[in-house]
């Protein structure tokens, strides 16, 4: 009895002391220091970030393919990685857009931030997607973003929602052919402001069509914007969360427009 309970207490002991399993969607933030070696690349090109110093979507492994696949269709070039080291003058100059494909966290040394901050004055295309609005980016991020410090989304069984989507501009290369209305299924996103006043909404979710707590309540919920910021073409969409999202042809072709866009290859803004 007693060789039993003193085997039970090491076990005890063994579990207590044993550090937790890593958790895949929650990686140590690193920074990069050595840039990686680039390929040939011709123009339009198209720089695709997925490093992650917050949270990780798994859609991750969709987005990346789905996004080279669009930038093959238009016969452009593309880079993907997740090593924010290519945020360098020399490296920067190379690409036309820059997209953060779920990209998450404050990913950048001094030297990379001022890096993509005069890359972005020169006239760079800035296109983020879900989790570039999350609240895991740094101030000068989430001004460039254009809009308020993130609040959360829905939990539980209400993390995700089917919800109506207003297209309010349909004009745009990313929403021209979207239907007037859109029924999604999102991770739907709040902030606790709406998009700056120089911001040009393009879709907005109807709160009355999926369940909020008050705190996630914004009114005009936008989703989808694009600004200037000085000559830079910067293009938002929250949605993107689920693996779904990477195969549905619509958000597909919102996402294409939005590469168009932020390129300065269709569409007007920032000149």
């Amino acid at each position: 009895m007693i060789a039993a309970t003193t085997l039970a207490a090491a076990l005890l002991l063994t579990l207590q002391a044993a550090p937790a399993a890593p958790d895949p969607r929650r990686p140590t933030p690193t920074l990069d220091h050595v840039a990686p070696a680039l390929p040939a690349l011709s123009r339009p090109a198209v720089l695709i970030i997925s490093k992650t110093n917050g949270y990780r979507h798994d859609s991750i492994a969709e987005a990346v393919p789905a996004i080279e696949a669009l930038v093959e269709a238009r016969g452009w070039s593309s880079f993907a990685t997740e090593n924010a080291a290519v945020f360098n003058p020399q490296q920067l100059a190379k690409f036309d857009v820059v997209i953060f494909a779920n990209a998450s966290g404050d990913i950048y040394t001094a030297d990379q931030r001022a890096a993509f901050q005069a890359w972005l004055a020169q006239g760079g295309g800035f296109v983020g997607l879900h989790s570039a609005g999350d609240g895991s980016h740094p101030d000068w991020f989430v001004r460039m973003r254009g809009n308020g410090q993130f609040t959360g989304h829905p939990g539980g069984a209400d993390q995700f929602q089917a919800g109506d989507l207003a297209v309010i501009d349909r004009t745009h290369p990313a929403t021209r052919t979207l239907p007037a209305r859109w029924r999604w299924t999102e991770e739907f996103y709040s902030w606790d402001a709406a998009p700056a006043a120089d911001a040009r909404v393009l879709v907005q979710l109807d709160e009355a069509s999926v369940q909020l707590e008050p705190r996630l309540r914004m009114g005009d919920h936008a989703l989808v914007w694009w600004r200037c910021e000085g000559r830079a073409r910067i293009f938002y969409s929250a949605l993107g969360h689920r693996a779904a999202a990477w195969s549905d042809p619509d958000h597909l072709q919102l996402v294409s427009g939005a590469i168009g866009w932020a390129a300065r290859q269709n569409g007007a803004g920032c000149d």
